[in-house]
């Protein structure tokens, strides 16, 4: 049971046997009638977002979650494989329950991970992935002097804008979240 004081942003709690990540807390105090906590919550299942009110002396279970790190495997179809770094235990996921390209995934990339059930619930990718640059188009001599940007095709076929001296072969640092060049490798 979450006891009304803990429903604090970052806490994780279950609704309707669902494990759901408290967002934001309103503490309302009215002048007439019981005191109550308005959460917005993010369900880890399905990422909708609620609002919900809990009463002074309602309780909420906490949600048995487990965050820990693990390292990307493999794509294999619509499956993703995941290994536990300490127990060389591997999960699956399947690649619709997942709200980012699956291409930013490098075999052997360390990610944080939501495990609800013995089964992972969220992947938060690394902040930055390495990849190397198969194609781009070749810069005039002395146009580089601006901060133009071209297109670079990356070996994992996501199309990103590079600086003009990025050339082909390099590797760069990219950001996932975004999709932005970040810096050379």
């Amino acid at each position: 049971m979450v006891d009304h004081s803990l429903l604090k942003s970052g806490n994780k709690v279950l609704v309707e046997n669902q494990p759901y990540l408290i967002i934001d807390t309103d503490f309302v105090n009215p002048g007439k009638g019981q005191a109550f906590t308005k959460i917005k919550i993010k369900n880890l299942l399905n990422k909708k977002i609620i609002e919900k009110t809990v009463k002074i002396g309602e309780e909420l279970d906490e949600a048995d979650v487990l965050n820990t790190s693990m390292q990307f495997l493999y794509q294999e179809s619509n499956n993703l494989f995941f290994m536990n770094l300490e127990s060389y235990e591997q999960l699956e996921l399947s690649v619709s329950s997942v709200d980012f390209d699956p291409r930013w995934l490098n075999d052997g990339d360390e990610c944080d991970v939501t495990i609800w059930n013995d089964a992972i619930i969220d992947v938060n990718l690394p902040n930055f992935v390495t990849c190397k640059v198969i194609s781009t188009e070749n810069v005039a001599k002395g146009d580089t002097v601006s901060t133009t940007l071209k297109d670079a095709e990356l070996d994992n076929g996501i199309i990103i804008k590079v600086p003009a001296f990025i050339k082909q072969d390099e590797e760069v640092k990219v950001n996932p979240t975004t999709g932005e060049y970040s810096s050379r490798a």
